[in-house]
């Protein structure tokens, strides 16, 4: 993340945005430059960060990305990307593997981003990173980085099924 929500006080992480935008672009003014921000920025910082040409939203919110894309139309003509999304693969409900759903949860949310691709009328998503490609052991503070740990946290609002951060079981492949 770009420290706009978390870490830096908020007008610190907004200059330290339009710094480095600005360093790049006095550098490079032929390739576009992206930040990503967890959830939908507000349009006071969309306005602070205007020479940003495409933004990144980091969503987890269960089986769909709800409005997101209807938000993102009416708050900025930018393009955006999911810059993360997916579900991770531990249902800490019943505290099992669920490979199932978390490729339902992938499947389901790249339709929906590519039902929103700019490359259809009115479309305004450029496209989605999923996260993640391999589980990540060394995740889980309070566990070994040598041992597949279950654990994580529900801050109210989540990834498919169980809505926690399981946090080593994101990979897609083993």
């Amino acid at each position: 993340y770009n420290g706009l929500y978390v870490g830096l006080p908020y007008p610190v992480a907004l200059q330290r945005v339009r710094e480095v935008v600005s360093l790049i672009k006095e550098h490079d003014r032929t390739h576009p430059v992206s930040t990503v921000y967890g959830e939908l920025p507000s349009a006071d910082t969309l306005a602070q960060l205007h020479e940003v040409d495409a933004w990144g939203i980091n969503k987890y919110s269960g089986l769909s990305f709800g409005n997101l894309f209807n938000q993102w139309g009416q708050i900025s003509k930018a393009p955006m990307f999911l810059g993360e999304y997916g579900a991770d693969a531990w249902d800490s409900r019943r505290s099992t593997l669920d490979e199932v759903d978390q490729a339902e949860a992938t499947k389901v949310l790249t339709e929906e981003i590519v039902k929103a691709s700019s490359v259809h009328p009115g479309g305004v998503c450029i496209g989605g990173i999923i996260f993640e490609f391999a589980d990540e052991w060394w995740k889980d503070g309070s566990g070994s980085p040598d041992v597949h740990d279950v654990g994580g946290i529900s801050p109210g609002g989540g990834p498919y099924p169980d809505q926690t951060f399981n946090e080593e079981w994101w990979g897609l492949v083993e």
